[in-house]
């Protein structure tokens, strides 16, 4: 019973996903090129606003990873506007890096094209890098993957850090803290170039990510995983606040590593997943809150969208390793829930993106960085959903 309810709501969040690629496309598209940062709650595009560069990459490879899926008949042209603009506009700037070093790309563009930050975010190149992989697989896009190894020499000739991993940008902020975030992002990154090329140097980079994950982003004592750090990879101030997303997504990637690595990592991914609902389940909802201390006192208790797809891909890879009925009807309920509090707003394809802790609608525009974690989440339910019928 578990597998068939499992497979009914897969469907329903695949057709809402297959409805939203086409609204995404349709409404965030700007004539001038790229993506809008978010669209207001009536979906409609506030193509003025200043633009993450990285949301652009996330989109580029959204967009990719729906045309290999065949969810989508016009995916690539939707790619191709993100991709362009992350790599056009989107990489200009970068002065202070070395004429012989690629650029890598910038953080933030202006809704004209202007530049308006053009500090090389170590955490929008691992977006860089996902992208370039989805599009080397699903259109067999050369040129992305090359933009994805000079993305790779970039950090390694400017960013490298003796301790371990890359620095936080540059240039180098004067806040040194460094954070596991850019690091996870680069994990999934360097483990869908490996999937895409079979080469075994991103499979190598992965291992080192999984290497600094064992030795300081996991924190061993609850479960937990730290986010904040000293240069040398010390916790700073404890490493907290925790993010049980966070936790979640670590699970699944794990999962993933593990699956192309031959490497085992249960005593990770599991006491993860259950930490990530110890400490942040809410459990009058069925979410899971943004953030919260290591302590256990409140920090951030309201309730984003992307944490709770988190949730659903760590449920459906231990559902998918385990065959458990458990796991199965927790991926279930959560986009259940997903449905109940977040998608079932005025727009068709669209999300409301924040919560109040008592499930009041407190988010004010639908950021288009969000699809990146529901499209994800979707495909990973439907890939396992496959398997079952």
């Amino acid at each position: 019973m578990s597998h068939e309810r499992f497979i009914e709501t897969s469907e329903r969040f695949k057709t809402w996903c297959c409805d939203a690629l086409e609204f995404w496309h349709h409404r965030a598209v700007d004539p001038r090129g790229g993506f809008a940062e978010h669209l207001d709650l009536k979906g409609v595009a506030d193509f003025d606003h200043v633009r993450r560069v990285r949301v652009q990459a996330r989109q580029a490879y959204v967009y990719a990873h729906a045309a290999y899926l065949g969810w989508y008949s016009d995916s690539k042209k939707a790619s191709d506007v993100a991709w362009d603009f992350a790599t056009g506009l989107g990489s200009e700037g970068g002065a202070f890096i070395p004429d012989d070093s690629p650029r890598g790309c910038a953080h933030l563009v202006n809704g004209d094209g202007s530049m308006n930050d053009d500090t090389r975010d170590t955490y929008a190149q691992a977006f860089i890098l996902l992208s370039g992989a989805w599009r080397f697989k699903a259109f067999a896009d050369t040129k992305a993957l090359l933009k994805a190894n000079e993305t790779i020499e970039y950090l390694n000739n400017n960013l490298k850090s003796s301790f371990g991993g890359w620095l936080e940008a540059m240039p180098i902020p004067k806040e040194k803290t460094r954070r596991q975030n850019p690091h996870m992002h680069l994990f999934e990154a360097f483990l869908a170039l490996y999937a895409s090329t079979q080469k075994q140097v991103y499979l190598d980079y992965a291992h080192e990510m999984f290497s600094l994950f064992e030795k300081h982003f996991f924190h061993s004592s609850t479960g937990a995983l730290l986010e904040f750090f000293h240069t040398d990879w010390t916790p700073f101030r404890d490493g907290g606040p925790v993010e049980p997303g966070h936790m979640m997504e670590w699970s699944w990637l794990l999962q993933s590593y593990s699956d192309l690595s031959g490497v085992d990592v249960q005593k990770y991914a599991i006491p993860l997943y259950d930490s990530g609902l110890e400490y942040g389940l809410n459990s009058k909802l069925g979410l899971i809150c943004d953030a919260v201390d290591l302590d256990g006192t409140e920090h951030s208790l309201t309730l984003r969208t992307w944490p709770q797809t988190e949730l659903i891909k760590a449920s459906v890879a231990r559902a998918r390793r385990e065959n458990s009925d458990l796991m199965f009807n927790a991926a279930s309920n959560t986009i259940e829930a997903l449905f109940k509090f977040y998608l079932s707003g005025q727009v068709k394809g669209g999300w409301d993106d924040k919560l109040s802790p008592e499930g009041g609608v407190i988010s004010k525009v639908m950021p288009t960085s969000t699809f990146y974690h529901l499209f994800c989440a979707a495909a990973e339910v439907d890939l396992l959903a496959q398997t079952l019928k």
